[in-house]
């Protein structure tokens, strides 16, 4: 089996990535602010570019004629290889590992074989012989167009401008991770104190998190004082739900009920109330 890859032109012009990485903030039920960030409606234009159609192919002879039998591996435009840049900054033990386009085509590749029934019969190293000629050969296949579009992307403004946004994006989420596994709170409150740059926007706050931390070395369990502030962003008829659950578990749990052995459990039930909203 061999790969053969068909070029075709677009004729459509594509919205690209977006222009700014807009900042704001916003309010929670409970009345907290926290800072948020979001993309903006204005993209690049991205001009009509290549396509590609990437199949494995196989050839055998039936009747005593030659043929060929087609399997379609992927299609693949111009900008999705030109975005593939981004794959090389995915660990590879996030969810997200699986998404990488090359790791696609090399599962559908897997998904072809498994099909196609070719590898049956052959030992477990012929099949790894195998398998790695094909992919061998779809390397040798794509890199002559798939470099030279990636450095091309990158040399554009575009790329400099969404590279700007990916590093500010990357160190937010690592700092928000390092802000959270230090004081043991909760998503929010790290927005509420500090923006996407790192900024802090509330000293009041971050010193009551850390002052709660700082209490809570010196005692088994959480400090009694942190309090859940998510946003209880649910529709009505979740609400309701929600209502229902409550009562429920507290009708349950209440200590008054059990001879005061659950009180616990209804500390907790209430802090859920708290972060439901309701």
């Amino acid at each position: 089996m061999y790969i053969y890859v068909k070029e075709s032109v677009s004729k459509l012009k594509t919205k690209g990535y977006a222009k700014e990485l807009l900042t704001g903030t916003r309010e929670l039920e409970n009345g907290l602010i926290i800072n948020t960030h979001w993309y903006s409606d204005d993209c690049f234009i991205r001009n009509p570019k290549s396509t590609y159609s990437i199949f494995l192919c196989k050839s055998y002879r039936e009747n005593g004629k030659s043929k060929t039998k087609q399997y379609k591996i992927a299609t693949i435009s111009y900008w999705d290889i030109a975005e593939s840049y981004e794959d090389d900054f995915v660990d590879w033990l996030s969810p997200e590992f699986d998404d990488i386009l090359w790791v696609k085509m090399l599962a559908k590749i897997d998904s072809i074989l498994a099909e196609d029934g070719c590898l049956k019969g052959l030992s477990d190293d012929e099949q790894k012989e195998y398998l790695y000629k094909i992919q061998d050969d779809l390397s040798d296949k794509c890199d002559c167009f798939w470099n030279k579009i990636v450095n091309a992307f990158k040399k554009t403004k575009e790329y400099r401008i969404h590279e700007e946004h990916r590093q500010i994006l990357e160190a937010y989420h690592t700092n928000k991770m390092n802000f959270l596994e230090d004081y043991d709170c909760y998503p929010d409150e790290y927005d509420v104190c500090f923006d996407i740059y790192g900024r802090v926007t509330n000293s009041e706050y971050l010193s009551r998190i850390q002052s709660r931390h700082s209490e809570s070395d010196f005692s088994s369990g959480h400090s009694s004082e942190k309090i859940v502030y998510r946003d209880a962003n649910y529709s009505k008829t979740e609400l309701q739900y929600l209502k229902k659950f409550y009562k429920t578990l507290a009708t349950k749990y209440h200590p008054d009920t059990n001879n005061n052995k659950t009180t616990g459990e209804m500390k907790f039930i209430n802090k859920l109330k708290e972060q439901w909203g309701i």
